[in-house]
């Protein structure tokens, strides 16, 4: 007879002081789930704890209005800003199920597409400590002088796809890497003299999860779901193509997101920051840093374009039409290969938060951080089916993007690409485990 009950387990690696963090030297947790005779529901998997901001090396006194008044956070990713990279295993084979690099990056897409305001305003506020915006961050999270409580999933492919996992076949090691002090945080004013030495701090972390126990489970099996694959590229002209080697045989869809360079693990910019390609903004952020506008953007596959057999023209154009307005084919696109049209309920993705009103400078009264509704919610995205059945095969094909834009000054923006397809673990008592992407 099959019984449930929950599991609350404590990292691998927790120092004797019980903290975490990164700027302590403790930048992966590692939690271990071993064999057992146990089927795990991965939908059920939550990390929680507690997080500290502290202002000084000491670890002893909180920001507040008087000192560090600049220091900010992401608003928009709350708790998931803490992590830079989610890795599943095999617990004793070390083979990799699911690898997402960027998961900082990744989230700061999905989480918007995923939620809407009354999410954020609601129950995320209390579980993931997001906020409506980078005040209430702000002064919620950041200036807090206690403790603030966290319990969240941790979105993937395999956590997502709604299966269970056998404990007795598969033990499963769940592996955290923490984002640098300088990603979590970033200054108001671009200035860092006061929050050079600001760190956060994790605490009574441990992962919490639903287990079925007395559930006999075959000595051959196979459990497919829709993992996520990361890559990274640089966007410096005015005619940018992003080229990759998949290696994956079943693609469902792929979405990309941008930041400017210098953004990234910078204590003076927001390096989450999911906005349209920018110019370079002045030294005191106050000035420049305008939309350098996407203008048309095509999908290819061994260089035809492809699903579609056209370009994706912006409504925008610089002699014509200068308009401010959002893309509505862009966004739907974007929008699409995170969630397929048919499955979409709820966002936050509004002509607030997606059009060229904005820039990139954080001081002007136009900066990114005022853009409303959690911030900017921009991405370039394709789905290539609809129906979540086989994807498209990449395995020896080349996949591309190519993006006329107004790149015009040769500020490099970082392009961070998200590659969603279907991808199988079969497992054999005698032959051990496998994947198949």
């Amino acid at each position: 007879m099959s019984s449930q009950k929950y599991l609350n387990i404590q990292p691998n690696n927790v120092p004797s002081s019980g903290k975490i963090s990164h700027a302590r030297g403790n930048p992966i947790i590692t939690v271990t789930l071993g064999r057992q005779d146990a089927v795990l529901d991965l939908s059920s998997v939550r990390l929680s704890g507690d997080i500290n901001i502290w202002r000084d090396a000491a670890g002893t006194l909180h920001p507040d209005a008087g000192n560090a008044a600049e220091l900010r956070g992401s608003h928009k990713l709350g708790i998931y800003s803490v992590i830079d990279q989610l890795v599943f295993r095999h617990a004793e084979t070390k083979q990799v199920i699911e690898h997402i690099r960027h998961y900082g990056r990744f989230m700061a897409s999905y989480l918007p597409v995923m939620a809407g305001m009354q999410d954020v305003a609601g129950h995320l506020s209390k579980t993931a400590l997001i906020m409506p915006n980078y005040q209430a961050y702000r002064d919620n999270v950041i200036r807090n002088t206690t403790n603030s409580v966290f319990c969240i999933p941790l979105p993937s492919g395999l956590t997502l796809g709604g299966s269970k996992l056998p404990l007795d076949k598969i033990p499963l090691e769940i592996e955290i890497h923490l984002a640098p002090d300088s990603q979590f945080f970033y200054s108001s004013d671009a200035t860092t003299t006061n929050i050079s030495n600001a760190f956060y701090e994790l605490s009574n972390v441990e992962v919490t999860c639903e287990v079925e126990t007395g559930v006999e489970s075959p000595d051959k099996g196979v459990l497919d779901f829709n993992s996520i694959t990361s890559y990274f590229s640089t966007l410096e002209s005015t005619n940018s193509i992003i080229n990759f080697n998949l290696g994956l045989s079943k693609v469902l869809a792929s979405f990309v997101n941008f930041v400017p360079a210098n953004f990234i693990n910078n204590l003076s910019q927001d390096g989450f920051l999911t906005y349209m390609p920018t110019k370079k903004p002045n030294g005191a952020g106050t000035g420049d840093g305008e939309v350098a506008n996407l203008e048309t953007i095509s999908f290819l596959r061994n260089g035809e374009r492809f699903p579609s057999a056209f370009e994706v023209e912006s409504v925008y154009d610089t002699t014509t039409n200068a308009t401010t307005v959002v893309d509505p084919q862009v966004i739907k696109g974007f929008l699409g290969s995170i969630i397929p049209e048919h499955q979409h309920t709820r966002t936050t993705a509004s002509p607030l938060n997606t059009n060229r009103g904005f820039s990139g400078n954080q001081n002007a009264l136009t900066g990114y951080r005022f853009i409303p509704d959690t911030g900017a919610v921009y991405g370039v995205g394709v789905l290539y089916d609809m129906l979540d059945s086989e994807g498209v095969d990449f395995s020896n094909a080349q996949f591309s993007i190519q993006m006329k834009n107004g790149l015009d000054d040769g500020n490099p923006i970082s392009a961070y690409l998200f590659i969603k397809s279907k991808v199988v673990v079969a497992w054999d008592a005698n032959m051990g485990v496998q994947v198949v992407s």
